[in-house]
């Protein structure tokens, strides 16, 4: 390997980021960070000609001191100290760890382990810093995924984390906190947009459909030996069906509304087909009008056809 050569071109920045908090890199990015903080070199989508993918494709040189299939470490070619080493990434495509997928992300992670305790033994260094910025506005000068590992020694004034707040985060703004990254954490499943069926289509084992209904008569009381239901007559454009209703479901069915029916099953009634919600489903009141004009002939009544049961051979 050849050692890392500096020029005045921003590519070779990147061996060290940030400015105003790196003091040992502060000449180094004085003309680039201004540049930064103005937009400039902010991708908006990974760039494969940026300067750590041309180390990755040998195309420019580097002091490399390990390899694996995840990950190259090669010595930063403006130290902050000795034995400063850059872990990366050797796949192209993720603009920053926080892109990676999250099983590439935890191979990378295992290599770093293994690079940063190796550091901190072949320097005998007192500690460890583990720097990794993502965004430019936390110092990222070039999108590609890499993790700096930087060994510390008592009083070496190298660097030091900005102080803590002087009072304690108060209760009330930790909640607020919490519900905020549980949030990020399980995000929401976005419901999925019901596919409605039409009349025309139900057959007489029809489950799991849905259905938006235009409510053609008043709903009538139906004696039975589990109780009183309601069946009232209902349809789309492609037909009419008598829907069978429970009590604490037909007060939204009023002649002339439009109603959802959803996860409405087929059932055989004397040979012939009713629609029913149980409790898995839902019969709703529409905000929406019946798209189209509602098909009422006789013949296109599907709960007027008589089914004949067959038996299979």
């Amino acid at each position: 390997q050849v050692a890392g050569r500096a020029s005045a071109h921003s590519e070779v920045r990147p061996w060290g980021e940030g400015e105003a908090w790196l003091g040992a890199m502060a000449a180094e990015t004085k003309g680039v960070a201004p540049l930064l903080r103005l937009g400039v070199c902010v991708p908006s989508a990974y760039d494969g000609d940026n300067f750590f993918a041309k180390i990755l494709d040998k195309r420019e040189p580097a002091f490399k001191v390990y390899e694996s299939k995840t990950a190259i470490a090669i010595l930063d070619a403006f130290p902050m100290a000795e034995g400063h080493t850059v872990v990366i990434f050797k796949r192209k495509g993720s603009t920053d760890f926080l892109s990676m997928p999250p099983a590439a992300a935890a191979e990378l992670m295992s290599e770093v382990h293994k690079v940063a305790r190796a550091v901190k033994a072949a320097f005998n260094a007192d500690a460890i810093n583990i720097w990794q910025n993502n965004g430019t506005p936390a110092d990222q000068a070039v999108h590609h995924p890499r993790f700096h590992i930087v060994p510390r020694k008592e009083g070496d004034g190298l660097f030091k984390y900005p102080p803590s707040a002087k009072e304690i985060i108060s209760a009330e703004v930790a909640k607020a906190m919490q519900g905020k990254i549980a949030e990020a954490l399980n995000p929401r499943k976005p419901l999925r947009k019901a596919r409605f069926g039409k009349i025309s289509s139900i057959h007489p084992d029809s489950t799991g459909m849905n259905f938006n209904l235009k409510v053609l008569d008043e709903a009538k009381a139906v004696e039975a030996p589990f109780g009183t239901f309601y069946e009232v007559l209902c349809g789309d454009p492609t037909g009419s069906v008598v829907v069978s209703l429970r009590d604490t479901q037909q007060a939204v069915a009023t002649k002339d509304s439009v109603i959802i029916l959803r996860n409405a099953s087929a059932k055989m009634v004397d040979g012939h087909i009713r629609l029913a919600v149980d409790k898995w489903g839902k019969v709703e009141k529409s905000d929406e009008p019946m798209e189209g004009e509602v098909e009422t002939s006789a013949s296109k009544n599907i709960s007027a056809t008589e089914f004949e049961l067959v038996a299979s051979k």
